[in-house]
């Protein structure tokens, strides 16, 4: 009976440890978001807001990363984190994402302004 409780128990720490990299990656897309649409040219202050939200060791350079895309339309933020297997640290093959749609408040560079789009 023991093999069997322990065999439960660490799918439930797993199942756990998917819960909190969720959590991260969504709270990081959402900051992302946040400071993309205030600095929208700016992918180096993105990614380090992102990573603000994101606590050790989910925050670390081979494990999160950033990134805006544009789709139908608009742009999201996307964070993507490295799934840990067993313990926090060790990264499994898989990603977890969480993205978040960038409401604009400056015309990011290179991108026509709403009111030149309209003549």
């Amino acid at each position: 009976m023991v093999p069997f409780m322990m065999l439960a128990l660490a799918l439930v720490w797993q199942v756990l440890l998917l819960g909190v990299t969720a959590m991260y990656a969504s709270h990081g897309a959402a900051e992302a978001a946040r400071q993309a649409a205030v600095t929208p040219d700016d992918l180096e202050r993105i990614d380090e807001e992102a990573r603000k939200r994101v606590r050790a060791p989910w925050d670390a350079e081979d494990v999160l990363s950033t990134e805006i895309v544009e789709r139908d339309g608009g742009r999201y933020a996307r964070v993507s984190l490295d799934m840990p297997v067993f313990l926090p640290g060790t990264s499994g093959p898989w990603q977890i994402t969480g993205e978040a749609k960038v409401v604009t408040e400056v015309t990011p560079r290179g991108l026509p302004d709403a009111g030149e789009a309209d003549r």
